[in-house]
């Protein structure tokens, strides 16, 4: 599925959380995000980023990342082309068409519609 970007959106930071599924997770509940969905965490090495909620699983005191997980977010100007691969909790991850992938705001861009 094709997308058009409508608002430009700036990655808030470089080098942010990736695990792989199965990985251990440092969840802090506490932490506030306008964003339904989405849980503050740490992963073992010490990087930290959102984290979709129906992700993670509880095992006894740990919690786990359930699949592959990269918090990376793209920056994105209006006009830009993205191929839209999934929808998470009010976020796309998506590939530009000049390469990169991450997340991107849903509310950020259009679905392009076919006739």
């Amino acid at each position: 599925m094709n997308a058009v970007v409508l608002k430009p959106y700036r990655r808030p930071y470089s080098d942010p959380i990736v695990v792989k599924a199965g990985d251990t997770l440092h969840p802090d509940f506490a932490k506030q995000t306008d964003i339904d969905g989405w849980v503050g965490c740490t992963a073992e090495d010490g990087r930290s980023g959102w984290t979709p909620r129906g992700w993670m699983q509880r095992a006894g005191e740990v919690w786990r990342i359930t699949r592959d997980f990269n918090a990376l977010e793209l920056t994105i100007q209006p006009g830009e082309i993205l191929d839209i691969v999934l929808k998470q909790s009010g976020f796309y991850w998506a590939r530009k068409s000049t390469g990169g992938t991450g997340w991107v705001p849903c509310l950020n861009v259009g679905i392009a519609r076919t006739v």
